[in-house]
Formats: C-alpha cells, sequence, structure tokens
C-alpha cells in the first residue's frame, strides 16, 4: 500500500506546472510596438512611467493585478490576459512622490507572482 501511494505522490510531482509565470517586468517612459522605450530604473517626479509585463503559461483568459505601491498608498490596476504562449501587457502611473517605488504583479486571486523595484528622485 505504501509503495502505491509512493507511486502516485511521484506521478503528480512530475506532471509539467501550467500556473501562470511572469517572465518580465520592464519599466520605461513609454511604449512602442509593444516594448519599453527609454528603460530605466530611476525617474523624475512627474513622469509617466510604464511597466511592461510578460507573461507566460497562460491557460485561460484570466486578469493579473498590477500594484503600484509607494509607502503605504497602493494602486491596482486590472489588466485582462489572454491564453497565448507568451502575452504582454502594461499599465502606467504618473509618479508624483520621490521614493523606492515598487509594481507588483499578482493574479487574479492577488498572489504575488512578481515585483520590479524603481526609485524617484
Amino acid at each position: 500500500m505504501r509503495g502505491i501511494l509512493i507511486i502516485i505522490m511521484l506521478f503528480f510531482i512530475s506532471i509539467p506546472s501550467f500556473a501562470l509565470d511572469v517572465e518580465s517586468i520592464e519599466c520605461g517612459l513609454n511604449i512602442k510596438n509593444r516594448t519599453i522605450v527609454n528603460k530605466s530604473e530611476e525617474f523624475k517626479v512627474g513622469d509617466r512611467v510604464y511597466c511592461l509585463s510578460t507573461v507566460k503559461n497562460i491557460d485561460k483568459t484570466t486578469t493579473i493585478i498590477n500594484r503600484w505601491i509607494i509607502d503605504n498608498m497602493k494602486y491596482d490596476i486590472k489588466l485582462k490576459v489572454k491564453p497565448y504562449k507568451r502575452f504582454r501587457t502594461w499599465s502606467y502611473k504618473t509618479v508624483y512622490r520621490k521614493g523606492v517605488w515598487k509594481m507588483e504583479v499578482l493574479d487574479e486571486h492577488g498572489k504575488l507572482i512578481k515585483e520590479k523595484i524603481f526609485v524617484v528622485k
């Protein structure tokens, strides 16, 4: 009986995972042809910062959340992603305050997938 349980556990462990995956997050001053323009990790107050996320392993149309964070302030933007091997999507925020900002990508249930930190001077 124990041997059967071990075989069943090994079977489920060996099944490939198709969990939603954020391959990369890039930040810059614009988007052109689904590519980030003026890529940077440092911006100035008043800049409109775009963050482009490349998402993989999407098995059905779903939603991701781009959460922009400065200090204790959070701004959520919901984005629809479609079932492709690789899907690029973005949001932007006009950064109004100096400091260390973070842009998190969360799944539709609010689970953190990936984050990007940038500085506003």
